[in-house]
């Protein structure tokens, strides 16, 4: 001890020596209860997710209660579904290949005759004005090849076809009129008759299959092209038209060909209350600004350009049975 005292230096040394040693063996301690409570950790969670994989839920009377109710909700939906998509099953068909060739070469007639004498409202008079939709010469809209003399087909599969095609088709006019296009360039149908054969039939066009619906022995699809002139608004009338489910057509595609040019018009200028005429007279203005005001009106204004729409649309149909869906059903 006197020692110590007679060196305070070293005494002072020895002691924070010493210090330093135990602060490091409690850290070691520290970290090693932190490691060990790690471990305990991961093993706990390598259990719980070991138990969790091999075990299944456990078979309770609400597990079982909950699955059926989710189930009998699948199934319900699925149901409302197939009803959507089963709609086109109410169209009455004819095998008759006199009647339907008779009914189409009526349909071309009609439709044209719709088309000729279409009427608008005038929404500043509120008064309807002649507003006759153009098609070509000739229009036959899918049917070219039915228009004139008919060659009626041996299939009478093939015929009640056709005859759904004038149905679904009547029902794609009406909707287009809707719509009020300036003109319908174009109406296709899928060549149904031409399968196997290199032959292009008038009217018809082939579906790439790659994007259609077609599931075979599950859902039967017709495809059909049209293309109309018009504005925008004339598209967002008829897409609301399809949306209305009326028959199950869906829009496969839409392609949009723009002018190379706007249409440009001339407008007067607006009649508002902060111009100079209406509130000092039609004295109040100087030349220059006279002169402004000239120029301003005679401004072109760039409108919505009239465009043509071509649209690929499919009319969809289930075909696989219900007792499938209801044994798959029972199944699950």
């Amino acid at each position: 001890m006197d020692n110590l005292k007679k060196n305070p230096v070293f005494a002072a040394l020895i002691l924070f020596c010493l210090l330093v040693f135990l602060g490091g063996v409690s850290l070691v301690f520290m970290a090693a209860g932190a490691a060990a409570n790690s471990d305990k950790k991961l093993e706990s969670a390598k259990r719980s997710y070991e138990a969790s994989y091999k075990g299944a839920p456990a078979p309770s009377e609400k597990n079982v209660a909950a699955s059926a109710e989710n189930l009998a909700k699948l199934i319900a939906q699925l149901d409302r579904i197939r009803t959507d998509l089963e709609r086109g099953a109410n169209l009455e068909l004819s095998d008759d290949g006199v009647e339907v060739m008779a009914s189409i070469q009526q349909f071309i007639s009609e439709a044209g005759s719709k088309l000729a004498t279409h009427e608008t409202i005038n929404g500043l008079s509120g008064e309807t004005e002649a507003a006759p939709i153009e098609t070509g010469e000739g229009f036959a809209f899918g049917f070219d090849a039915y228009a004139d003399a008919a060659t009626i087909p041996v299939d009478p599969q093939m015929v009640s076809l056709l005859d759904k095609q004038r149905q679904i088709l009547a029902v794609l006019v009406d909707k287009l009129i809707v719509a009020e296009p300036q003109s319908i360039e174009l109406i296709e149908r899928e060549g149904l008759e031409q399968k196997g054969t290199a032959f292009q039939i008038p009217g018809t066009f082939k579906i790439d299959p790659a994007i259609s619906a077609r599931v075979p022995n599950a859902i039967n699809t017709l495809a059909f092209r049209v293309s109309f002139k018009g504005y925008t608004e004339s598209l967002r009338l008829f897409l609301n038209e399809l949306a209305k489910f009326d028959l199950p057509i869906v829009v496969r595609g839409v392609k949009v060909d723009r002018p190379a040019e706007s249409d440009i018009v001339s407008v007067e200028p607006a009649d508002n209350s902060n111009n100079f005429e209406s509130i000092f007279g039609p004295y109040a203005m100087d030349e220059s600004t006279e002169e402004n005001t000239e120029a301003e009106a005679q401004k072109p204004v760039i409108v919505d350009n009239l465009s043509t729409f071509t649209l690929l649309l499919e009319f969809i149909e289930v075909v696989l049975p219900a007792e499938t869906i209801n044994d798959e059903g029972e199944d699950a």
